[in-house]
């Protein structure tokens, strides 16, 4: 526990978990509210276990202080809604836990779950331990001192375990929500120190061996000596997948296939020895088959061994070194002439250093019946995390020997992975390409194969030069003649891309989450070439993501329908023929023209190719394209458009990087306001759109943003969605507008743009105070409490503004004019804050959109430039103010206070009245919900309606559902006065006497005694007869408790008197059990004294025989089977064995029975009874008559309350702060302690009402 600084400087109490693994602070997002924090933007990946992230959006800086405020120290702390669940996750019993005395622990309730507020990482980490420890002993929790306290840390019994926590929990499903993230094109990566260290690495160890191929040494950031075990972890693997084969023959026959070919070729040897060697540091990898389509060993290095790392997580991964997939389709569709292959078995033809390859041994044998061997992988393994990085490294390091720039950009930049696409206009350039590129591979024993090329030429000197006949299909360019090309099927023969989708559409079948998925993952369109149909299914994912469905939920029939149209139109897209190659030949100039658009569904961006041949002749393709689907909260059109002009611009960027001829770019924008912001300067724009615009003018500088007429714009199709069976006679989309074939002089001309009609820009009277961006005015709105204080300082602010240019000198007390200039200048930042768009159009005379939420109300500029309702009464007899109110937007500051002002002066007026008057001069949108928030927010008004939270029902105790004898857990309650007489006959005097209650916890027998005062005396007399006639065995544990304990106890019950503290004040329902047997005895009594007055004597015999009516009442029904026992089951069961109201037994005592099977009788009776109670009685206990819920809202340390006080009016109630709560086994919390100005009192919830502070 810990103490944290508000806004304010005061602090408050909080909980923080040390993480020395953790290289960031978090707090969560209820402390910082609860702190009134100010919070920063930023934009960072959070991952934690298992590699589950999340993004969190906002910092704040943090201060900590030690309980003794001997420590202090302020923080950056991410915001995340919650860090980790409640620590630990059960009561943990402590009794058995020796902590020293005079130990200043920490936290001193570390034992009780509690939910975490803070945790902070390694930067503080080790400046906060201190340098002693105390063991406590073997399995128990060790003491580390602290800035902040001494720490307890380390193991606890493992009986206490009830489950295990980690610190990090996100939700497992897939990442989709990036459909609708802002801006996804990433920026240009950065290494980072361990890629860099991998580099660095494979040129030091990197080296050739005789035949010419790669030995690379693995990088590692941990030592080989972390790995545990793994042998056995293997053999289990292997052992499952013998299973495995018995059941799939053809598996295991293409398995076996695999594995014989990696023997024979040298890719893995046997080991002589087939047991881990203990002097030795080995890592066996589990391995399984795969079929895509044929079948395909998986070597699984990231397996854990016994220490609970693998083989992965010791390895450095490095970094891409290749070009990605996106850029070399976009060069595949430069050239005119085009080859494609791929390096056979790239992995294995690189070989491991000797040194490492013990950590690359397997478990494997053909058949059952042979015995199990070891063997040693000698080359790079597919599924090792460095083996990517090491394999494309050699790949694009073998251009270092090579002279010629065109063969040396082929290595490094068109290879992926092992797919190798190159293209060039001439075909002699080309061929010459293919041969040095073939003669530098086969130097490194790296083999391309599987040609294809849209010309036989080039096949032909493939195959001359490596001298041996290529697949018959290569020559073959037939028309049916395909091939998939990293992941796009392309026609050698025809030279176009084609798609081929097959989905397996039935009416019928139940469609879910899962299905939905596994289709979409047959559409792979990377350069976007589909991209308006591809718009339809990402506007299905958000509406599926948005309703929150489970994976086998099936979705709504609005979805259901969807997804039908969009599955019986997909296959169109099979029937495209799209051309590969965007140019022509010798081509005068080349131009690539970015379109831009957004709608309120999604916003995206095209890219076309013009070119210009010599002739004149003009050729525009569609080349990219990519689309956002727009984000969940609502935002603006022009922010969209905005979104979409970025996005355009980081396209064209990447696409422009990937080409390797000089294309001039244009840009294309229908949004006159967007290509207003591009023309402004950034610094008279607000934050979100400053931000874009900076980016976009960088990005495009040098380079022209023009307008395009919508009709003309095809980033609307892809904004907006086409149907798969209407893109293919789509010219818009496929050749772009049709004046992109004319001449420029023949394009679209930019309206003009009036500089005070863009929303989201702030005018400044002269360039001397344009860098002035913060409005004073503002920040003044926004930290006011009061708006007739508000009005009264703004007033006095214009006329100090006044003077100071001299226009009038004003004294004294403030004019009307002059607050109603001040209210109107208030107003009017309200509005152009929360209606920017609305009020830029209204001013400058355009009328808004068509589903705009003010257009029903008619709105208009007033001559003091206020939005009023325009409406339908302008006709009525009313006032102007009410015909024509002034809009309002129910989440501004101003519009609260208003609503504040005008329920303080309606003297505490309801929500519906509270509404009705504030509509006389505004129209607040949404006006009715903050109505009665304002009334909920009321201090004065919260009393009378004040309401308690009221937690779940909570579980029995232990004393009331375990098997034990009578009365050996007690409740005590009293209840009276009932007045008795000293005496019989005349002259009697009356005095009063209380009757006590005691009641067994668990079978509910009741015995009760008459008492004739209110003394610890008479009690302590009561106790003991009870004590001698109920239960003399504890007469015994009471005095060897009274010898145990210390002088301090005995001395306490001597001078204080017996204090019960089992239930909180005021909380009858605590002790329900009780209660009920005190309302028992009232019942009886009632009836039989009547209005009589008895005696002692005649009052204990009444008590007496109430008692054994009590002891006979039936605790379970009676059972419906006569057949069965058919006595209803009593707690005088337990006392004396029967009834007490049953018959006596006849007299047996002459009677010859051994004494032996008596006993045995006498238990057998005995354990029948406690059968039954627990068959019987405790089943009826397990349902819970009310409270089956909590309340939503939870009551913390620090929260403002009011205590109830039944004997005083609500207005008199006294205020106080929660200071600590008090957690049930259950760990709710249903007592708290509350500082009032009278002290600490202890209340449960029903007795406190929380003030609507928040």
């Amino acid at each position: 526990m810990v103490m944290v600084g508000d806004r304010h400087g005061r602090l408050h109490k909080a909980r923080l978990l040390l993480d020395n693994g953790s290289t960031a602070n978090f707090v969560t997002d209820r402390l910082c509210t609860k702190l009134g924090l100010v919070r920063r933007d930023t934009s960072s990946t959070v991952t934690g276990i298992d590699n589950q992230a999340t993004v969190s959006t906002q910092l704040c800086n943090l201060t900590i202080v030690s309980n003794n405020g001997g420590y202090r120290v302020s923080i950056n702390c991410h915001i995340l809604p919650d860090i980790t669940k409640s620590i630990p996750t059960s009561h943990v019993n402590i009794q058995h836990i020796p902590i020293p005395t005079g130990i200043n622990l920490a936290d001193p309730s570390f034992n009780v779950p509690s939910s975490i507020d803070i945790l902070v990482g390694a930067e503080i980490f080790w400046s906060v331990l201190g340098s002693s420890s105390i063991k406590l002993g073997k399995k128990l929790p060790v003491l580390q001192e602290s800035q902040l306290g001494w720490l307890v840390t380390g193991s606890i019994p493992q009986s206490q375990l009830q489950s295990s926590v980690c610190y990090f929990v996100q939700n497992n499903e897939p990442d989709l929500s990036r459909f609708w993230e802002f801006d996804a094109i990433s920026p240009t990566h950065c290494m980072s120190q361990e890629e860099r260290e991998c580099e660095a690495s494979f040129s030091e160890h990197t080296s050739r061996n005789a035949d010419g191929r790669f030995v690379v040494t693995i990088p590692l950031k941990e030592s080989p000596d972390v790995l545990g075990d793994s042998y056995n972890m293997a053999r289990r693997r292997f052992m499952s997948l013998e299973k495995r084969f018995e059941r799939d023959p053809v598996l295991k026959e293409h398995y076996t296939k695999f594995m014989q070919e990696y023997i024979d070729l040298g890719h893995m040897t046997e080991n002589t020895i087939n047991v881990p060697q203990d002097n030795k540091v080995s890592y066996y990898i589990p391995h399984h088959g795969l079929f895509q389509p044929k079948c395909r060993v998986v070597f699984d290095a990231g397996a854990a061994s016994t220490s609970g790392k693998s083989f992965n997580d010791i390895q450095k991964i490095g970094p891409t070194v290749q070009d990605d997939l996106f850029s070399i389709l976009v060069r595949f569709r430069q050239h005119k002439y085009v080859v494609t292959a791929d390096v056979e078995k790239m992995y294995r033809a690189i070989e491991v250093n000797p040194s490492q390859r013990s950590l690359q041994q397997i478990i494997y044998r053909s058949e059952p019946y042979l015995p199990l061997k070891t063997y040693t992988l000698n080359t790079l393994t597919y599924g090792c995390s460095s083996a990517p990085y090491l394999a494309t490294k050699c790949l694009v390091s073998l251009a270092d020997q090579v002279q010629d720039d065109k063969v040396k950009y082929a290595i490094q930049r068109n290879f992926y992975v092992d797919d190798y696409l190159d293209g060039d206009d001439s075909l002699e350039k080309l061929k010459h390409t293919c041969q040095q590129v073939i003669s530098t591979l086969d130097s490194a024993k790296l083999n391309l194969r599987k040609w294809q090329s849209n010309s036989t030429d080039i096949l032909q000197t493939v195959m001359d030069l490596k001298g041996t006949p290529l697949n018959n299909k290569s020559l073959d360019l037939n028309e049916n003649t395909s091939c998939k090309t990293l992941g796009l099927y392309w026609s050698c023969s025809q030279d176009i891309l084609l798609f081929s989708i097959n989905l397996k559409h039935n009416p019928n079948s139940k469609v879910t989450k899962r299905h939905i998925l596994s289709s979409i993952n047959q559409i792979f369109d990377p350069l976007g070439l589909v991209g308006p149909c591809v718009m339809e299914v990402k506007d299905i994912l958000r509406k599926l993501w948005s309703a929150k469905y489970d994976w086998d939920d099936e979705v709504s029939v609005e979805i259901k329908n969807l997804w039908h149209t969009f599955e019986d139109t997909l296959p169109k897209i099979n029937s495209l023929r799209i051309p590969r190659w965007i140019l022509c030949d010798e081509p005068s100039s080349i131009e690539l023209h970015t379109f831009t658009d957004a709608s309120e569904r999604a916003y995206g961006t095209c890219i076309y190719a013009r070119t210009v041949g010599k002739n004149g002749t003009v050729d525009v393709h569609l080349l990219v394209s990519k689309n956002k689907i727009a984000p969940i909260k609502p935002t603006t059109i022009p922010r969209l458009e905005l979104s979409g002009a970025l996005m355009g611009s980081r396209l064209c960027t990447k696409v422009k990087s990937a080409l390797t001829v000089n294309a001039q770019c244009f840009f294309w924008s229908d949004s006159t306001i967007v290509l207003g912001w591009l023309s402004s300067p950034t610094n008279q724009l607000k934050q979100f759109v400053r931000n874009r615009v900076y980016e976009i003018q960088e990005s495009t500088s040098g380079h022209k943003w023009s307008y395009v007429p919508s009709k003309d714009n095809p980033a609307d199709l892809v904004s907006r969605g086409v149907r798969a069976d209407a893109i293919g006679e789509s010219s818009l989309w496929w050749s772009g507008p049709s004046f992109l074939s004319k001449p420029c002089c023949d394009w679209p001309v930019m309206p003009n743009v009036k500089e005070q009609s863009l929303p989201e820009i702030v005018l400044f009277s002269n360039a001397e105070d344009s860098h002035k961006i913060p409005n004073p005015i503002a920040n003044l709105i926004h930290n006011r409490s009061s708006f007739t204080n508000l009005v009264r300082i703004l007033a006095f602010v214009l006329r100090f503004i006044n003077k100071c240019h001299k226009k009038e000198s004003l004294h004294g007390h403030l004019s009307l004019s002059e607050l109603q200039r001040s209210k109107v200048m208030i107003l009017k930042m309200a509005q152009k804050e929360m209606f920017p768009e609305e009020y830029s159009l209204l001013q400058s005379d355009q009328s808004l959109p068509a589903k705009n939420r003010l257009l029903s109300l008619s709105p208009f500029l007033d001559e003091d430039g206020l939005i009023r309702v325009g409406g339908r009464l302008k006709n009525s007899f009313y006032s102007f103010d009410v015909k024509h109110p002034i809009f309002l937007c129910s989440k501004h500051h101003i519009t609260k206070l208003i609503f504040r002002l005008h329920h303080i002066n309606l003297h505490h007026a309801g929500p519906q009245l509270l509404l009705a008057n504030v509509r006389q001069t505004y129209w607040p949108l949404g006006g009715r919900n903050l109505a009665k928030s304002t009334a909920r927010a009321c201090a004065k008004c919260c009393r009378f309606k004040a309401a308690t939270v009221q937690p779940i029902m909570g579980n029995l105790p232990n004393s009331r559902v375990h098997l034990q004898f009578p009365f050996l857990n007690t409740a005590i309650d009293y209840a009276g006065p009932i007045l008795i007489a000293d005496r019989k006959g005349r002259g009697c005097r009356l005095i009063k006497c209380y009757i006590a209650v005691f009641v067994c916890l668990a079978v509910k027998a009741v015995h009760i005694e008459l008492v004739t005062e209110l003394t610890k005396e008479a009690f302590m007399a009561a106790l003991s007869r009870f004590i001698a006639r109920r239960f003399v065995g504890a007469s015994n544990e009471l005095q060897r408790f009274l010898r145990d304990t210390s002088d301090d106890i005995s001395g306490q019950l001597a001078d204080d008197g017996i204090k019960f503290n089992f239930i909180p004040p005021y909380t009858p329902h605590f002790g329900g059990l009780w209660e009920a047997a005190v309302k028992s005895v009232k019942f009886h009594l009632r009836r039989v004294l009547g209005l009589a007055h008895l005696t002692y004597e005649e009052m204990s015999t009444c008590l007496s025989q109430i008692e054994a009516i009590l002891n006979s009442r039936p605790l379970t029904p009676l059972p419906s089977d006569p057949s069965n026992d058919f006595t209803a089951l009593t707690p005088a069961h337990f006392l004396i064995g029967r009834s007490l109201m049953s018959v006596p037994h006849p007299q047996v005592t002459d009677a010859n029975i051994k004494l032996l099977p008596r006993y045995q009788r006498v238990e057998q009776i005995r354990q029948h009874f406690w059968n039954r109670f627990s068959n019987e009685y405790l089943s009826l206990l397990q349902q819970k008559t009310k409270w089956h819920r909590s309340s939503p809202e939870q009551l913390m340390e620090g929260t403002l309350v009011l205590v109830k006080d039944r004997t005083m009016p609500p207005l008199l109630w006294p205020l106080g702060r929660i200071i600590k709560v008090h957690p049930g086994t259950d760990g709710i919390t249903r007592v708290v302690d509350v500082l009032t100005k009278k002290g600490t009192i202890q209340r449960a919830y029903n007795n406190i009402c929380p003030l609507p502070t928040s």
